[in-house]
């Protein structure tokens, strides 16, 4: 009888202990970017979105968000919009924000001698989603922004995390039947400014990133295809740093200082994304059934928007490596 007892208690003791962590007792990770508590896991976002109603701001990134060298547009984020004062206070009032890593970011380290080294990341990228409290994309932002920028586009795009999905859907269909595209769409302008070089010194080939099939009959599906096919993905390039500034301002460096040619190249990159990158973003979501998961939207993002081959173990720079050279 006293055996069968202490089973008992050692059950219900259990059971405590297992409810107690699933209901708060874990201990909730966050990290602390600029002041603003980014939580570390997407579930204990969603949870707080669920008891706050406030919609959840996710950064899905390649590498980490408080590591030294996590991919160039995350490092540009970091480093302009999140210090913004008016992007803290929605940070910290009126969204949940989390981040995740996608994968980590290849990363590329050339030894100059004397004690001097260079480390760079080359490919990845960075997406912020908007996610309702049922933790379903409602909108989303790939590349980089000005505050100026930024700050009334998502606001804009608040009020989607009170709608139903269909709702949500229209809301982007409206904007969609106005898409603005060109025969060609540049993306990621910043990223190549800090990548290209080093791709060039690597001897890496141009690559055009992920190559999509039609995958539906469905005409707005297509019209999305068709127009996602046009963005071209500038930092899969290697170019020198002068071929950068044409490529990107239109002129060459011209005696500008790498912090003014740094910013003429953030705000003409946030622009475009507006202006551009944009509209391939209504056209996606307004051609989908019901809304995805951040997890199903990778595939439409990173490799068929952004052309980033995420996928690949070797992200598109095997070429680079002689044949018959081990790995």
């Amino acid at each position: 009888m006293t055996l069968r007892k202490s089973t008992y208690l050692v059950l219900i003791v259990a059971l405590i202990c297992a409810v107690a962590l699933a209901f708060g007792g874990g201990k909730v990770r966050k990290t602390n970017v600029h002041g603003v508590q980014w939580h570390d896991q997407f579930q204990n976002a969603l949870a707080e979105s669920r008891e706050t109603g406030k919609p959840i701001l996710l950064l899905s990134m390649f590498g980490k968000i408080d590591e030294e060298m996590p991919c160039a547009n995350a490092r540009t984020l970091r480093a302009t919009l999140f210090k913004d004062p008016e992007f803290k206070r929605l940070a910290s009032n009126d969204v949940i924000v989390a981040w995740e890593m996608v994968r980590a970011v290849p990363k590329v380290e050339i030894d100059l001698g004397d004690g001097k080294k260079v480390k760079r990341t080359v490919r990845g990228n960075a997406v912020m989603y908007l996610c309702n409290s049922e933790g379903r994309v409602v909108d989303a932002y790939p590349g980089v922004y000005t505050p100026t920028d930024f700050m009334p586009m998502v606001r804009e795009a608040l009020p989607l995390a009170k709608l139903s999905e269909a709702d949500a859907i229209a809301w982007h269909e409206a904007r969609a039947e106005n898409a603005v595209h060109t025969a060609t769409m540049r993306a990621t302008m910043s990223k190549v400014a800090l990548e290209g070089p080093i791709l060039n010194l690597m001897g890496a080939r141009p690559i055009s990133g992920v190559k999509s099939r039609p995958s539906s009959n469905d005409p707005k599906v297509q019209r999305f295809e068709r127009v996602a096919a046009t963005v071209r993905d500038l930092s899969l390039t290697p170019m020198a740093s002068d071929e950068v500034a044409i490529a990107v301002t239109n002129r060459e460096i011209d005696g500008r200082s790498p912090e003014e040619l740094g910013m003429e190249i953030l705000k003409r990159d946030s622009k475009n994304n507006v202006t551009q990158m944009r509209s391939v973003i209504h056209l996606w979501l307004a051609s989908e059934k019901q809304l995805p998961s951040p997890v199903e939207a990778r595939d439409t993002v990173l490799e068929r928007i952004l052309k980033i081959p995420y996928k690949d173990p070797y992200f598109g720079l095997r070429d680079i490596i002689a044949p018959g050279t081990p790995f």
